[in-house]
């Protein structure tokens, strides 16, 4: 595809993201990022058309791309933290919510130190940092949940008047660890589903209920 073929498909699709249509928007930028891998303007570029449209996970897989691309672009490196803490719960998105965990705060961190580290984009990435810190603290629950406490999570959890929506998920994996369904794994944030229990078809109200929690 011609350069001239490429700033006219991006045009296009940036024009239907501004007027709200995303799934066309989005339709055109996977066309150009199968047709032209290379160009990192068109991955940052759907990158805001995805974050746009409440697809953060995808947002970020495309910033991801960009930065691949072209490491030493400020913009792409602090467009990246902020998907990275909006995923991480920093931003309430009704479409985020089985995404949230408390890994992508510290990865937006760790970037965040690494611009500030090389002088880039020092105001404004110094007010995310403090935004991310900020939140860390206030979710202090869903890395003590990943680090295996389980008792101090049950603990807080009873004790908290209000729940972020990282404590909120925590909740939800109490509750099904507790069923006996459901086993902790380290490090991650969630549960599996013990192998020795045979899958239950019933489709019923639980059924529903775990498969909400765990994004299913």
């Amino acid at each position: 595809m011609k350069r001239k073929e490429i700033e006219k498909k991006m045009k296009e699709a940036i024009g239907l993201a501004e007027s709200g249509k995303h799934q066309e928007a989005a339709d055109c930028f996977h066309e150009l990022m199968d047709q032209v891998p290379n160009e990192p303007e068109i991955f940052y570029n759907a990158g805001i058309c995805y974050s746009q449209a409440g697809e953060h996970i995808d947002a970020l897989a495309a910033f991801d791309k960009a930065v691949e691309l072209r490491p030493q672009e400020e913009q792409f490196l602090h467009r990246r933290a902020l998907e990275e803490f909006q995923i991480g719960g920093g931003e309430v998105f009704d479409t985020d919510f089985l995404a949230h965990d408390p890994k992508y705060l510290k990865s937006a961190l760790e970037h965040c130190s690494s611009l500030l580290d090389h002088e880039m984009n020092v105001q404004e990435t110094t007010d995310l940092k403090v935004r991310i810190e900020s939140k860390i603290g206030q979710n202090r629950l869903a890395f003590k949940y990943c680090d295996g406490d389980l008792e101090y999570c049950r603990k807080m959890i009873a004790r908290k008047r209000e729940l972020t929506n990282l404590d909120e998920r925590v909740m939800g994996f109490l509750n099904l660890l507790d069923s006996g369904e459901y086993e902790f794994q380290a490090g991650k944030f969630g549960v599996v589903r013990r192998e020795d229990l045979s899958e239950d078809s019933s489709g019923g109200f639980l059924n529903r209920i775990r498969n909400y929690v765990l994004g299913k």
